[in-house]
């Protein structure tokens, strides 16, 4: 019996080696003349038959839309961003193409390795220097500093983390540490980072790069007692006086109409983009919530900025999102992507500073409670607390 139990396992086993079979590629984004994002894609061989993509961040998975077009060039679309990858196949073992970011009308050339290789390539023959899991880190120069917190787990050269700042995180990071220098990158579709820093005893630092163009330097000291600003309290209402039920939000669902708060015990606002990764961790928390709690009396509404330069463009952005991402509730169109607009629409707050912001408000349209950014999965304990203070939030609210 226990020998026909043994041969059966195997055969399961060897069964689902044939079934999927994964490859990885390494993918390099030529961002400018200098600067090189490495990432990888995961496709896995579905029965010999069926392609399936995905962008490999950490321990982040991101699935693509697969579609074939002519000779040897396939199409990789992000499902949520505006954003695709055209792939030429050079040789079954490379080939070349481009990143197009449709939101920015921007393309950005990239090639591609099959095989198991490091994110980073360094010919540095010194071990990795140890990289501590908690920093205090402060970004950019002089009057333009903000402060963050720096989370990473390192296995031998391997490294990933994230950063968190008052505004949110930088989702999921991978990347290498190379003798006494670090690198580390994340490609999501819209976000295209890359961090290098020099080791020294227990600091860091280092440069910091967001797409093409934008870099400003970044430094940390190890501190497991790393804090930022309360994301509670960064956003207060500074107008006790104001009305949120006179505000109009248009939309393709209701039309240009008044936000109703009575027949709910509590009402979530999204304010947010569909062009902000944040926002769409924060959509899928949310999508959790809704489900959960929906039928005990909780409404979420998202209102979306977006970056586009007519409504028109606006909203087919934000439908296109709205349907990607398979959101189960209302999505408004509320104006440009712009925190000096989004700010207008809230006269009654101190300001939007960041995307996305969450306002709960009670059947009076009372705000009671408003978070700024959102810390999202990749962000580990700080997530889970996130998660278990809204929750708690909701649940007391409903019972009122």
């Amino acid at each position: 019996m226990v020998k026909k139990l043994l041969f059966l396992l195997f055969c399961i086993s060897i069964s689902h080696f044939v079934m999927s079979q994964i490859e990885t590629w390494r993918v390099e984004i030529a961002l400018n003349d200098r600067l090189i994002l490495p990432f990888f894609i995961e496709e896995e061989n579905i029965k010999n038959e069926v392609l399936r993509y995905s962008v490999k961040n950490g321990d982040e998975k991101i699935p693509l839309n697969f579609q074939a077009l002519k000779n040897d060039t396939i199409q990789l679309s992000f499902k949520e961003m505006s954003s695709h990858l055209k792939i030429i196949y050079t040789d079954s073992n490379h080939f070349l193409g481009f990143w197009i970011d449709e939101r920015k009308a921007s393309k950005y050339s990239i090639s591609g390795v099959r095989g198991a290789f490091k994110r980073f390539e360094s010919t540095a023959a010194t071990s990795s220097k140890k990289i501590h899991p908690s920093y205090e880190i402060v970004f950019g120069r002089d009057k333009g500093r903000w402060p963050a917190i720096g989370l990473f787990k390192q296995r031998g050269d391997e490294l990933t983390g994230t950063f968190l700042t008052e505004t949110g995180d930088y989702r999921y990071l991978e990347g290498n540490v190379f003798g006494d220098q670090l690198y580390l990158s994340c490609f999501d579709g819209a976000h295209a980072f890359v961090f290098t820093a020099k080791i020294f005893g227990d600091s860091l630092a280092g440069k910091f790069y967001s797409g093409s163009n934008y870099k400003t330097d970044w430094s940390g000291i190890k501190n497991d007692a790393a804090e930022i600003g309360d994301p509670n309290k960064l956003t207060y209402l500074a107008d006790t006086t104001y009305d949120l039920t006179e505000i109009k939000f248009k939309s393709r669902i209701v039309g240009n109409q008044k936000i109703k708060f009575q027949n709910h015990a509590l009402t979530i606002l999204q304010i947010m983009g569909s062009w902000c990764p944040n926002c769409l961790d924060e959509t899928n928390y949310f999508k959790a919530l809704h489900q959960k709690y929906e039928d005990k009396g909780l409404q979420i509404i998202a209102l979306g900025f977006e970056s586009q330069k007519t409504r028109r463009k606006r909203k087919k952005h934000l439908t296109r999102f709205k349907e990607r991402a398979n959101i189960p509730y209302p999505v408004y169109l509320a104006g440009n992507a712009s925190k000096k607009e989004a700010s207008k629409v809230f006269p009654m707050l101190n300001g939007i500073s960041s995307f996305p912001t969450t306002l709960f408000v009670n059947k009076k349209g009372d705000i009671i409670h408003i978070h700024t950014g959102f810390y999202g999965p990749g962000t580990g304990i700080y997530y889970d607390r996130y998660k278990k203070e809204t929750e708690t939030i909701i649940e007391q609210t409903l019972k009122e």
